[in-house]
């Protein structure tokens, strides 16, 4: 295992760390740039400076949850490939122990891994081991004096290691069983740990009758710190239709609510929950961890905004003060089981894992405050849809998890939005996106269709398009823009095998995405035909410009009340084809060719158009879409 752990950091240096460079302490200003610098900055000093646990052990498994969260808004590859070198270096296997949680932690980043690239190898060893598990439950006590009870979740700290693996697992293969153990154990943990009247979890079940100084119970604050990330963790991913989902939605507020009454002065908290004053040292690993669950409750509406976001805010700028010069986050507890007094210079890596996990929900929170900012997620807990907003306009597609269920499109879908600010995430995790509540809704209608601005090869008298995106990866997440790329498998477009992978960039304050769609294919002929399409629905109208730059159509809102305008930009011009469903822009394109183009959509309730009537409102659309053709033909 020395020898694994040397290789791993060979190799996470290599792919990663660039040479540290005195930036100074990071600021501990909320806003999108700052709270990314200090990230980077935490990130990149505990890469360089490894810890010298296992690499595959639960204290690094923590440390790589964070960088998964940080790669997904970092403006730089580097923390992504770190994470794949480390799967690499451990050959995408568990740790050691089969049964117990803190060998499954790991697990989380190479699943994670799994959804962007698709690859079986990332995702075999972890089946393996869970399957056998599920073959061999264990059906111990959780008495944690037993022997074999951490065959189980016997101890509070589980509830971060091992359940957002299985559910991941769940998402990324479809069966169920993997769910339902998911759920089965965490009830028998909550059932026997979680103290119903203090709304905290003992650390286990040693701890039922000890008492501090003061006479107080024994709630450690990093366990619960496990515990409020591990919620967290689940409920971003848990499908919205779980039957129990209210349960864990229930504990989660619970929890949060005695959390936020244990705050202290300086922002943190203390490694004792309920006797503060017999450890008064800040502690940042249970904090960190606070900081996370708490955020990440307020920009999914599962807390209320104005009560807990004093003190997530407070939280976070208490994290920054404990970060030095160098990068070295601080007043981290050791390893241990109950509240301890330590060095207050004493750092290690799970800590740094919080403080990442913490730090990607605060870029979010301050993402909201910008006056426009981009953003995109990838978010299986929906079948794996991919969807990006601006402060104008929202739009998402279709992946893997959905096409299993025979839902396939690699259309464009449009949601309307009259808010400038974020709610994707929000919206997933209300699940009634369909309704307005006062931000905007979904009621574009894709199907199998090209929706707005999707593309395909036109050959053999018909549009041959690819299925559901593969892969995808984010190149920059905010403020000022969101790219990133999907990949999707070969489709057969009349006897020839053709690729394509999406680059799409959408900035804050514009309408439309700037979508490179490359084209590959082998055999066949040198040229076909591409074609970029918007799907037509009842009641629209639509208008081509004469030299072919652009297309735009509009439509009203299904029961009225609103006007939906769609819009494709092709620079230098195309020709328009039309089809009884759909309407197109089409040019040749060269094998290994990129297709440049820009399509999106505009409300007429967003407060960017009118909404008296579809007259005035397509007036303006069109007047939008034709301005933006011009700009786009100049360099």
């Amino acid at each position: 295992m020395r020898h694994i752990a040397l290789l791993l950091t060979a190799a996470v240096t290599a792919v990663c760390v660039q040479p540290a460079v005195a930036a100074g302490k990071p600021s501990p200003e909320i806003a999108p740039r700052p709270v990314l610098e200090a990230m980077k900055h935490v990130a990149d000093w505990q890469l360089a400076q490894p810890a010298k646990h296992k690499t595959d052990d639960w204290t690094y498994g923590a440390l790589y949850a964070g960088m998964m969260a940080l790669s997904q808004v970092a403006d730089s590859p580097k923390y992504h490939d770190a994470m794949m070198a480390m799967g690499r270096q451990h050959g995408w296997n568990p740790a050691r122990r089969i049964y117990h949680a803190d060998d499954h932690c790991v697990t989380q980043t190479y699943l994670e891994l799994y959804f962007q690239h698709r690859d079986p190898v990332m995702l075999g060893p972890t089946l393996e081991r869970f399957n056998y598990i599920l073959a061999n439950a264990r059906t111990n006590d959780l008495n944690f004096r037993i022997k074999g009870s951490q065959d189980r979740w016997s101890w509070c700290d589980a509830l971060f290691m091992a359940p957002p693996a299985w559910l991941r697992a769940y998402l990324a293969t479809g069966d169920r069983r993997y769910l339902e153990f998911m759920d089965q154990e965490w009830k028998a943990t909550s059932d026997y740990l979680y103290d119903k009247e203090e709304h905290l979890y003992f650390r286990d079940s040693t701890y039922f009758d000890r008492r501090e100084a003061n006479g107080r119970k024994v709630f450690w604050s990093r366990g619960n710190g496990w515990v409020m990330g591990g919620l967290a963790r689940v409920l971003q991913v848990l499908p919205p239709e779980h039957p129990r989902r209210a349960f864990y939605q229930q504990q989660y507020r619970e929890m949060a609510a005695k959390i936020a009454t244990l705050q202290q002065p300086d922002g943190l908290w203390r490694s004792s929950l309920l006797d503060p004053e017999s450890y008064p040292l800040k502690e940042t690993s249970g904090s960190g961890f606070y900081t996370f669950a708490l955020a990440w409750g307020i920009n999914r509406g599962l807390l209320d905004r104005a009560r807990y976001e004093p003190v997530v805010r407070k939280a976070w700028q208490g994290l920054v003060e404990c970060v030095t010069e160098e990068g070295k986050l601080e007043h981290v507890q050791p390893i241990g089981a109950d509240p301890k007094k330590f060095d207050p210079t004493h750092t290690d890596v799970y800590g740094v894992g919080a403080f990442l996990l913490a730090g990607s929900e605060i870029y979010r929170l301050a993402l909201g405050e910008a006056a426009a900012a981009a953003y995109g997620n990838f978010l299986p807990q929906r079948k794996d849809d991919f969807a990006w907003e601006n402060d104008r306009i929202a739009f998402r597609m279709y992946g893997p998890a959905l096409e299993r269920t025979g839902e396939i499109s690699s259309g464009i879908d449009v949601w309307a939005k009259r808010t400038r600010k974020p709610v994707i995430e929000r919206w997933y995790y209300l699940a009634d996106y369909h309704k307005d509540h006062g931000e905007g809704l979904d009621f574009y209608k894709v199907g199998p269709s090209r929706g707005c601005g999707g593309t395909g090869i036109w050959r053999g008298n018909r549009l041959h398009v690819a299925k559901n995106f593969v892969t995808w990866s984010i190149l920059e997440n905010g403020p000022e823009r969101v790219v990133f790329e999907l990949g999707y498998a070969p489709y057969d477009a009349a006897g020839v095998a053709v690729r394509e992978s999406r680059k799409i960039m959408l900035e804050a304050g514009s309408n439309l995405n700037r979508i490179e769609t490359r084209f590959e294919w082998e055999g066949g002929p040198d040229e076909l035909e591409a074609r970029v399409g918007i799907v037509k629905h009842d009641g629209g109208g639509l208008e081509y410009a004469a030299d072919g730059t652009w297309l735009a159509c509009w439509e009203p809102e299904p029961g009225g009340g609103s006007f939906l305008g769609c819009g494709v930009v092709v620079p230098g011009g195309a020709q328009a084809r039309d089809t009884q469903e759909q309407a197109f822009l089409a040019r040749p394109i060269k094998r290994g060719q990129s297709l440049v183009y820009y399509a999106g959509a505009g409300w007429s309730k967003s407060g960017d158009f009118p909404d008296k009537d579809s007259s005035s409102f397509a007036t303006a659309w069109i007047r939008h879409v034709s301005a933006a053709a011009g700009r786009s033909q100049k360099p």
